[in-house]
């Protein structure tokens, strides 16, 4: 999935950047290109809180996982595409993912989906997700030195939380407990967007997206804020650092996944940008 995102990313920029319109137009600054490509890493602090439910009508256990496993702040790589295809049309893409594996002794039970790990049980802890979107953005106000755009797109996450554990008993011999409860969430958003010349070659960026949903056994909630001052001092190249947050929270009663999701990641970026 990756690797095919990456791809899609390279082809936006590469064939924008190659077509005739890009050749005619020298204007390569974030206000006025064709479009920009940012890669980069953030560091994030991760807060989840996630309850894993038996097939029974029986409730599983609220983990955590900051508490249990002790997450730390880790960097990870992003990339976020734009491009202006008509003046006030846009695409934007973004990807990014995040891994990260602990262990701990629990000091009380967790039932996580059918499986029950026991007290004092050496738990490994894997925690890992994807986030890609791919939105459509409208400028409804364009200036010299500023504008504003509204979007709709769809923000798809991909999350996978394992637990597992090994049992060692003289009657019944070594046994693995634990799995994976995975939770995959598309979900359409709405935001606004604002791009503001604020000094020579210095940009403001910022951006919020918020959508909630209840269909059936189906209940979530994303919330998106991001803002980045970008420097380019080059024709087309620059820099920039920027603070992204971001929460989600799921309820969800049927399909592979049956319980609850709180979960939040926030922290600084810092990227290179090149503008088309």
């Amino acid at each position: 999935m990756r690797r095919h995102w990456m791809t899609l990313v390279a082809t936006l920029a590469l064939g924008v950047h190659a077509g005739p319109a890009a050749s005619a137009d020298t204007s390569s600054d974030p206000l006025s290109g064709r479009g920009s490509l940012a890669v980069g890493v953030f560091s994030n602090r991760t807060d989840l809180q996630i309850r894993f439910d038996p097939s029974s009508l029986k409730l599983g256990t609220e983990v955590d996982w900051d508490q249990r496993f002790g997450l730390a702040d880790s960097h990870r790589f992003r990339v976020d595409g734009l491009w202006r295809f008509k003046p006030r049309h846009h695409l934007r893409v973004l990807y990014t993912d995040y891994s990260q594996t602990d262990r701990a002794r629990i000091d009380k039970e967790i039932q996580w989906g059918d499986e029950l790990i026991p007290v004092n049980s050496d738990v490994t802890g894997r925690l890992g997700f994807k986030i890609v979107e791919l939105a459509y953005e409208y400028t409804f106000l364009k200036r010299p030195n500023h504008e504003l755009a509204a979007s709709l797109g769809v923000h798809y996450t991909a999350l996978s939380a394992q637990l597992f554990a090994t049992l060692n008993s003289a009657s019944v011999g070594s046994r693995s407990v634990g799995g994976e409860a995975p939770v995959d969430a598309p979900l359409p958003v709405v935001g606004l967007r604002g791009l503001w010349r604020v000094g020579k070659n210095v940009y403001l960026d910022a951006q919020v997206q918020y959508f909630s949903l209840t269909v059936n056994d189906i209940a979530g909630s994303l919330s998106n804020r991001r803002a980045a001052l970008i420097w380019q001092p080059a024709a087309r190249w620059g820099v920039g650092v920027g603070f992204d947050a971001f929460e989600v929270e799921a309820r969800l009663k049927d399909g592979d996944f049956r319980g609850t999701v709180d979960w939040a990641y926030r922290g600084p970026q810092a990227f290179v940008n090149y503008t088309f």
